[in-house]
């Protein structure tokens, strides 16, 4: 409660005190959910007091000070995060202030607080639950103060001096510093060079860290307790980019006592940039490689391809696929393909002339396979968009089957797709927006084997009277008429 009193009269100061002078930007940020969901037996409609019986409060206060003059800028952020209704000793709760100090014509900046990063270092954290790393995923490092944090999440210090981007005309290079709670150093450096579309860049990463103590969870655990222990990462990336082709590559070598050592690598091609472009990328890890966290990532190899085509106002076709395997040596287990398309815009004149009173908005399938079972899942997707004078949507459809594998040697193409069928379903969003409303429904059905089919709809009403927020209300129920979810969000923001 202290908290969320802090940043109330935050922002009544600021809106009361503070000048419009150009000098300050103010934002102040309320959400808020208010939720629930039950089971209603015998078919009976749940009770008024039954509805809403909790939910999520979210705050968030950013106020900055600007010297245009000098390029410089002082940022406050406090952001709050509770459960409804309120108490006292929330152990999910979570306030978290944060001060921030930059400089505009280099990108220099003294953070601290919860942060976000940003290229290299995020890169070679969670690596396996990263997408593949595509050249369009990739960006330089860097840092800045996290506007949603999670109650765990814990504050750092942070330094990142770079040049001034006017100082040497198409280089560019920075140094970065970070250090947690627990006085753990990490650094960063890089340079990079660039001449009319051509930009070379070469960025490197390394933290030290002190492990706590890892017990295994039961006595066939498959990962063996662990004494508190030292970690080294070492990372590098190398980048190089043009319109028409790109390449980028990341290694990270890591070092864990009473672990093991292990290595981590990927990268990512581009050819040709429009209308054509096509891309590859892939990573693998060995089996005693951790992440940037210190965490055991485990062995494995990805693949990935994609192949697109634009067209002028926002056309665009896509194919991609992927392969996964559990190691570099180990069968593809896992994989992918899918397609989508998007059709241009039609123009103000094709918009008059057309009278046809539905518009094709755009379409997609995708098929997947999990062969790390004995039986493996296949799952086949597949959407189609339309546009209905003011009335928007789509139907999509969904198969999911099994197929039996060899116990011995599972592989992704031992055996044919849809072998024994699972679930199939269907559903269809209608979407009208009339002014300040956007009102939204869904109808779905599920087709299950060996099981009683499911009917689920939802309804979603929100307004936007105006600049200073939202208002919505979601009602959804996932097995009709039992299962009842019910949603009251809301927004406000202030920002001047």
């Amino acid at each position: 409660m202290k908290q969320i009193l802090f940043l109330l009269l935050l922002g009544a100061f600021v809106c009361v005190a503070v000048p419009a002078q150009g000098l300050f930007d103010f934002n102040l940020l309320w959400i808020g959910y208010w939720y629930n969901s039950l089971i209603s037996p015998d078919d009976e409609f749940p009770s008024t007091e039954e509805i809403f019986s909790g939910g999520t409060l979210y705050n968030r206060g950013d106020l900055s000070l600007g010297l245009p003059q000098k390029e410089l800028s002082l940022r406050f952020l406090a952001t709050d995060k509770r459960l409804l209704p309120l108490e006292e000793d929330d152990g999910r709760a979570g306030f978290n202030p944060a001060l921030g100090f930059y400089h505009r014509g280099s990108g220099s900046r003294i953070l601290h607080g919860v942060q976000t990063e940003f290229g290299l270092p995020a890169r070679v954290n969670n690596v396996w639950l990263r997408g593949i790393p595509f050249m369009e995923g990739r960006s330089p490092s860097s840092r800045d103060l996290k506007a949603e944090p999670a109650a765990r999440d814990e504050a750092e210090s942070f330094l990142y001096l770079a040049l001034p981007y006017n100082w040497l005309p198409g280089m560019d290079a920075f140094f970065s510093m970070a250090l947690d709670d627990e006085m753990n150093l990490a650094y960063g450096s890089g340079f990079g060079f660039g001449r009319d579309s051509m930009q070379l860049r070469l960025e490197g990463f390394y933290t030290r860290k002190e492990l706590a103590p890892r017990r295994a969870s039961a006595w066939f655990s498959d990962n063996p307790p662990l004494p508190q222990r030292d970690f080294d990462i070492y990372a590098l990336t190398l980048l190089f980019n043009t319109p028409n082709l790109a390449f980028a590559t990341d290694w990270a070598f890591s070092e864990t006592f009473a672990w093991g050592q292990g290595t981590y690598g990927n990268f990512a091609l581009r050819l040709g940039h429009r209308p054509w472009r096509f891309s590859l990328a892939g990573d693998a890890a060995t089996n005693r490689f951790s992440d940037r966290s210190g965490s055991s990532a485990g062995a494995g190899l990805r693949l990935g391809a994609r192949a697109e085509r634009f067209w002028p106002r926002s056309g665009l076709f896509r194919f991609q696929t992927s392969l996964r395997s559990g190691g570099i040596e180990e069968s593809f287990n896992r994989g992918s393909i899918s397609l989508y398309y998007r059709p241009s815009s039609p123009t103000a004149a094709e918009r008059r002339n057309n009278t046809f009173p539905v518009r094709f908005t755009r379409a997609s399938i995708s098929l997947n396979r999990d062969a790390r079972n004995p039986e493996s899942s296949d799952t086949l997707n597949a959407l189609v968009g339309y546009q209905l004078g003011p009335l928007s949507g789509f139907f999509s459809c969904a198969l999911s089957n099994f197929s039996s594998l060899n116990l011995d040697n599972p592989s992704l193409f031992q055996y044919p797709l849809f072998e024994s069928f699972d679930s199939f379903r269907v559903s269809g969003e209608l979407a009208w927006r009339p002014g300040i409303f956007d009102i939204r429904t869904r109808l779905g059905y599920t087709i299950r084997a060996e099981k009683d089919p499911l009917l689920d709809f939802s309804l979603n009403c929100s307004a936007r009277p105006g600049g200073w927020g939202r208002v919505g209300l979601r009602i959804a129920c996932t097995d009709f008429p039992q299962r009842w979810n019910y949603t009251l969000s809301w927004r406000y923001v202030h920002s001047r």
